[in-house]
């Protein structure tokens, strides 16, 4: 039983105010420094370094000392958080820290290594000054997509520009400008830019896109004023992609779900896995789907295009189900992981129905009689394959009568259907001879006429004779 204690207002500032409170605060703070090392070994601290947290939502900028604070709400008292730094020049690091809720948390510094490139920078200071910034550009290969937010990926990305004079020199900082950043389009998921703007240092300057829960393309653009004109770089674009792979957004479907399959070895059906995360987007394009069937042959695996689609192939080969007569299906299962770190693994599954020869056709009655009175008749057939499962779509049905007039189902297309029944295994259709139908003998033909990967073709005649 929870027990509810009433404090009066005073006592509850006393106990804010004082240092001996039980009462835990929820949140935590990270408190740290970013450095890198230079050619002298001298330990040299970073200005203008993004720090966040991978974990729990926390990001913060460096001062002058390469000092930062993130401020978080950890899920526990105590809880293991990745911390990542970065910066233009240099390579990004992770680091991991125990964060305690109420606490301020020391963690141990984080030291950045300059990027190696091939591109040979030369010096600023080994330059004539530079003149008024003419001209802005990335600086770099950008990262050309992050994952939304929550997805256990990256999730932010950096973004670096180069503003130089007219003759490709990068501005120094008695010319430095302001370069704004905004994304021009989006998914509108709470994607973000930061900073929005930034003076150049050595003529650079960089933004850090944010993903947000919604997957799709973000168009972004860096731009400077300068002498009352705005010099833009081309637009930037970064895709979001989505999530993890997700139980309830995972389903696979065939092209055809009815094959002749035990008339033919080597027809190919194809089998699509959709893969989508937890938002509804779909996964990453190259997620991997794996496949596997109970009877015939699938392909063994494929990777998520840009709509969270894989596809492969099934054919029909040994073996087949032993026993078609209750259950000619062939389960076909897909599996893609969750959690690859977890090893943690989703399946779902489809069953296609393998059809055999065409059995021959049913109809009752088998004969008939007419006369003056112009008494129609009613046939009932039936068209399947030799266990009763409908026949593959495609399959044309045509009744003739050398006489009279037909009506009902006398001109049928079957459908691509596993489901036994009328318009499907079974059919009807009406003879009537008219007020002047004087021939002795009218005969009824009813043709199964499959596609050419089909069941196989079958007929059948009735004969009919005028009574006295």
């Amino acid at each position: 039983m929870k027990k509810v204690v009433y404090i009066s207002g005073l006592f509850v500032l006393a106990l804010l105010f004082s240092c001996e409170t039980n009462q835990v605060s929820n949140e935590a703070v990270l408190s740290g420094k970013v450095f890198y090392i230079d050619e002298n070994t001298q330990v040299i601290p970073i200005e203008g370094a993004l720090v966040y947290s991978k974990t729990v939502y926390a990001q913060a900028v460096t001062d002058a000392a390469g000092a930062y604070q993130l401020t978080i709400e950890p899920d526990a008292d105590e809880q293991e958080m990745v911390i990542a730094a970065g910066k233009v020049g240099f390579d990004p690091k992770e680091i991991t820290a125990i964060a305690r809720k109420g606490e301020t948390v020391l963690v141990p510094d984080i030291t950045l290594h300059k990027q190696q490139s091939d591109t040979v920078i030369i010096p600023i200071d080994t330059l004539s000054a530079s003149d008024d910034a003419a001209h802005i550009e990335v600086a770099g290969k950008p990262v050309n997509h992050v994952y939304i937010q929550s997805s256990g990926l990256t999730e932010t990305a950096a973004i670096n520009f180069l503003v130089t004079d007219a003759k490709g020199v990068p501005v120094d900082d008695t010319h430095k400008v302001t370069v704004h950043f905004s994304i021009l389009n989006g998914p509108d998921g709470g994607e973000y830019l930061f900073p929005e703007s930034m003076e150049t240092q050595d003529g650079y300057a960089y933004t850090f896109l944010n993903s947000g829960i919604l997957a799709g393309a973000v168009q972004l653009e860096a731009r400077f004023e300068i002498n009352g004109e705005t010099v833009r770089a081309l637009p930037i674009r970064v895709a979001i992609y989505g999530g993890l792979p997700d139980a309830e957004h995972f389903s696979v479907a065939l092209n055809k779900i009815n094959i002749a399959g035990r008339v033919h070895y080597g027809l190919l059906d194809a089998v699509t896995a959709f893969v989508g995360d937890k938002f509804s987007n779909p996964v990453a394009p190259g997620t991997a789907v794996y496949f596997y069937s109970d009877y015939g042959i699938v392909e063994g695996s494929a990777v998520t295009d840009e709509m969270g689609r894989a596809t492969v192939e099934f054919m029909s080969a040994s073996p087949l189900p032993p026993n078609p007569l209750t259950n000619p299906f062939a389960n076909i299962k897909a599996e893609t992981y969750s959690d690859t770190l977890a090893q943690n693994t989703i399946e779902t599954e489809t069953y296609l129905l393998l059809t055999d020869i065409t059995a021959p056709i049913g109809v009752a009655p088998t004969g008939f009689t007419y006369n003056d009175s112009n008494t129609p008749v009613q046939f009932d057939y039936s068209v399947a394959d030799i266990y009763g499962y409908p026949l593959v779509g495609g399959t044309q049905i045509s009744v003739e009568a050398t006489d009279g007039n037909l009506f009902g189902d006398v001109s049928v297309r079957l459908n691509d259907t596993q489901a036994k029944g009328a318009g499907t295994t079974d059919f009807s259709f009406t003879w009537a001879p008219g007020d002047s139908l004087d021939a002795p003998q009218v005969y009824i033909n009813i043709k199964v006429t499959p596609p050419s990967d089909g069941n196989g073709y079958r007929s059948s005649s009735l004969l009919g004779t005028k009574s006295n």
